[in-house]
């Protein structure tokens, strides 16, 4: 007989996500909606083999729908094996997991185990996560857990995002809402972002909470100002409250680093179609006469010129209502190093003059 391990997912959040190797079961559209995060994706059923055997399921019944999956998984066990065998090569614990700890999880993992593999199952499956980040943002976020945000606001252009990325590879605990999001959070902000396609509330969620679950939830974040709704996703109401009493860092760039900075980031040159819809989206606050203007441009490949007048004409005006009445701190930079050096010496002064931190 058998014998497959079930594990809780405390057992797996208390020794880090990244000591175990995690295998999704589930098909690769339950898988594109939402994970846990580094886990893989080894399907026992397709998208269109899952659509098959849950209509047998509702149909004809659980016993139909299994001879039915049987005959669907057989003809790919030697691809399965060899796919769990390759994920599991770095020696770490590996655990399966499906929608709810069900078949799918429990017959990879004994397919697994007659093949010589050492794997375990997670108890609960992907259900139980989505409940626990469900929980972290509408419960403990909500009522307990109250880190303290610094916030960096600016113009369109000013490489906050960039300087964020650069923080956190000196171990700054960085929560970058933009990266998750997979937008820059403008009308552009989708250019140069492969996975906004393919973004969802859930994903969204999951890859908030990792930002907060991997930084060991420290008491407090360096971000980004932001509105509530980024692209296709909205931020959770119990972090969008931390940033009314968060500490506002005003970044003051040059003008001519934004643009360059602008042209660099959101690439206008490299896709044409979507620059074009990002126009039509803004018509209403530009104006035709403007936006006659900068098709002009783009399609004499005037970069620069189309860079300028959007960021004067268009994100200048909106932006500017965004930012906090009173800042707390400005800093004037002309290269990303500088930004991220004046950054730092504010988050170590106001650090060192609280006794905030938490390493």
């Amino acid at each position: 007989m058998l014998f497959i391990k079930r594990v809780e997912l405390d057992y797996i959040l208390n020794k880090g996500i990244s000591s175990f190797n995690l295998i999704d079961a589930r098909a690769p559209i339950e898988f594109k909606e939402d994970h846990i995060p580094t886990s893989i994706n080894i399907p026992l059923l397709n998208d269109e083999e899952r659509s098959i055997v849950g209509t047998i399921y509702k149909q004809k019944g659980s016993s139909e729908a299994k001879l039915k999956a049987v005959d669907l998984v057989s003809p790919k066990l030697p691809d399965i094996i060899r796919k769990i065998k390759k994920a599991i090569e770095n020696g770490k614990e590996t655990i399966i997991y499906c929608w709810r700890g069900g078949d799918r999880s429990e017959t990879m993992a004994a397919l697994a185990k007659l093949a010589g593999l050492n794997v375990n199952k997670l108890t609960g499956g992907y259900k139980v996560f989505r409940k626990h980040v469900f929980n972290f943002f509408n419960e403990r976020l909500a009522n307990n857990y109250k880190p303290i945000l610094i916030i960096l606001y600016g113009p369109t252009g000013s490489a906050k995002t960039k300087i964020l990325q650069e923080l956190e590879n000196i171990n700054y605990p960085v929560l970058n809402i933009e990266n998750c999001a997979c937008h820059k959070g403008s009308s552009f902000g989708f250019i140069g972002e492969p996975e906004f396609e393919n973004i969802t509330q859930k994903k969204f969620e999951s890859k908030l909470w990792y930002s907060f679950y991997k930084n060991k939830f420290p008491n407090y974040l360096i971000t980004e100002g932001e509105s509530k709704k980024i692209g296709k996703v909205t931020i959770p109401d119990s972090l969008f409250k931390l940033f009314k009493n968060g500490i506002s860092i005003l970044m003051e760039p040059s003008f001519e680093f934004r643009v360059n900075y602008t042209l660099k980031t959101y690439l206008p040159y490299t896709d044409k179609s979507s620059v074009l819809t990002a126009l039509n989206h803004i018509k209403k606050y530009l104006g035709t006469k403007n936006v006659e203007l900068l098709f002009n441009y783009f399609e004499k490949k005037h970069f620069y010129d189309f860079v300028n007048l959007l960021l004067k004409n268009y994100y200048d005006p909106l932006y500017k209502k965004s930012f906090p009445k009173k800042v707390d701190y400005k800093v004037s930079y002309n290269s990303i190093d500088e930004g991220v050096k004046s950054v730092k010496e504010i988050i170590d002064l106001y650090l060192f003059s609280t006794n905030t931190a938490n390493f």
